[in-house]
């Protein structure tokens, strides 16, 4: 049975109330009946109603079930279940299953046949390549024309001028996105819904502001030749327009064994999406990956390894001149970090040349991990930095330095250094992991809802 932590089970929260409701709610004293059986836990919490809520939670997913009106999932109940198990395992005594629990398992195992049935069904239907192709045609058509007419909007705006676009609403890019993802292209809508937050970056924002309209003229002008690019840089421009990659293959694909560290992990939600970006850096091998995990509405997102440990694993990467993506093919039980010596960014200069490098190779590149050595807090003039030992610098983005963690890093490293995992944008550091300091022990630091 997999060893949840508060963090692992924090992060399966729809939002940040329901994970502050759950934490209030994990206390022995509010819940009655508790079990456990070897893959389930249940337990009766009282409500302001007559009789207690059911609320049950099928471990191997997990998933969750309760009896309270809540539209939210899992709701305040189904997490602070999880959060007591986290905290108090000892709580839960091994017991035969209640009906109520057993009974919505066996269903729950009875849909899970059928689908697996119905996907088997439709894998060993026959596939029909005409209709296939005809359905590709159909979508590089759209986003063809969906890349004509941001192309019309975009020269228009650099005809005006940069000062021009700061006159623009906010409801005049987010039409244009919303133009962009009813053209099925997500990932360019995206870079025109951050157009504001540029513009509005203070000083040297025309500086900004002209880097990133070039990276949208860039990505259109190389979405209009997709099909005179090589096949590893087209691959890369669907992805950085928003076409979706087909898990299968990948999984089906030769995986990288290694012992991998997970480094930090990001939780984000914009327009009812959740995102989560995990972390990782193999001990053997020094590669990167990133897992990239999507949620909507108030479904919750998968569970994963939590950071702050590491798992001997497989991971398989999406193709890419410059692979980043993976999934995991197989890993074992995660197992407490160790030291990072040997797989971390010597210098600050080295981590930047690993992100140049890899901005050559995918001009699209978004966020870099930087897993930074001996680097340490320094505040000069208005503006916090990470500095190594070389006395080279990184700026710190202002939601991490307007924010509690901050000075959570601050006080564990006590001002010397410490080894902190950081996205790096190319224009500022946010950092999402730290080790070092009191006891060298991990520093969560990653924001789990973005403003």
């Amino acid at each position: 049975m997999q060893a949840w932590t508060v963090e692992s089970v924090v992060a399966l929260a729809p939002d940040a109330a329901s994970a502050s409701a759950g934490q209030a709610l994990a206390s022995e004293r509010k819940w009655s009946g508790i079990g456990r059986s070897d893959r389930a836990v249940w337990g009766f919490c009282q409500g302001s109603g007559k009789d207690p809520y059911q609320a049950r939670v099928d471990l191997s997913e997990p998933a969750f079930k309760c009896s309270c009106p809540s539209r939210k999932f899992p709701c305040k109940h189904g997490l602070a279940l999880m959060l007591l198990l986290a905290k108090s395992p000892g709580v839960f005594k091994a017991q035969a299953e209640p009906g109520w629990v057993s009974e919505w398992i066996a269903g729950r195992s009875e849909r899970a046949e059928k689908k697996v049935e119905k996907a088997k069904a439709a894998a060993e239907k026959p596939v029909d390549i005409e209709a296939q192709a005809k359905r590709a045609a159909q979508r590089t058509q759209r986003v063809q024309d969906g890349i004509a007419g941001c192309r019309v909007w975009l020269e228009d705006l650099v005809r005006r001028g940069l000062a021009a676009a700061q006159g623009e609403s906010a409801a005049s890019w987010d039409r244009m996105a919303a133009r962009m993802v009813d053209a099925q292209a997500p990932g360019l809508a995206a870079m025109v819904r951050r157009m504001p937050e540029v513009i509005a970056s203070g000083a040297g924002w025309e500086v900004r502001t002209l880097d990133h309209l070039g990276r949208i003229h860039t990505l259109m002008r190389a979405g209009e030749r997709l099909s005179e690019l090589p096949g590893d840089v087209a691959g890369d421009v669907r992805v950085a327009l928003g076409w979706p990659q087909s898990k299968d293959e990948v999984l089906a694909s030769e995986g990288v064994r290694d012992r991998w560290v997970v480094l930090g992990q990001v939780v984000e939600e914009e327009d009812r999406l959740r995102t989560r970006r995990t972390w990782l850096v193999g001990r053997g091998t020094r590669r990167r990956a990133l897992l990239l995990d999507f949620a909507a509405g108030l479904a919750p997102l998968e569970a994963t390894v939590p950071a702050g440990v590491e798992v001997e694993g497989e991971l398989a990467f999406y193709p890419s001149r410059q692979p980043l993506r993976a999934l995991v093919k197989g890993a074992g039980e995660p197992l407490p970090m160790g030291a990072l010596a040997g797989a971390t960014d010597a210098t600050i200069e080295e981590g930047l040349a690993s992100y140049a490098a890899a901005l050559a190779a995918n001009p699209w590149t978004g966020r870099w991990p930087l897993l930074l050595e001996g680097v340490r807090l320094v505040k000069e003039r208005e503006e916090w930095c990470l500095v190594d030992r070389a006395g080279d610098g990184l700026p710190l983005r202002g939601a991490f330095t307007g924010g509690i963690n901050l000075w959570r890093l601050l006080s564990a490293s006590r001002g010397d250094e410490a080894t902190v995992l950081v996205e790096w944008d190319g224009e500022s550091a946010m950092p999402v992991g730290a080790v070092g300091g009191v006891g060298d022990a991990f520093l969560d630091l990653a924001p789990r809802w973005a403003a």
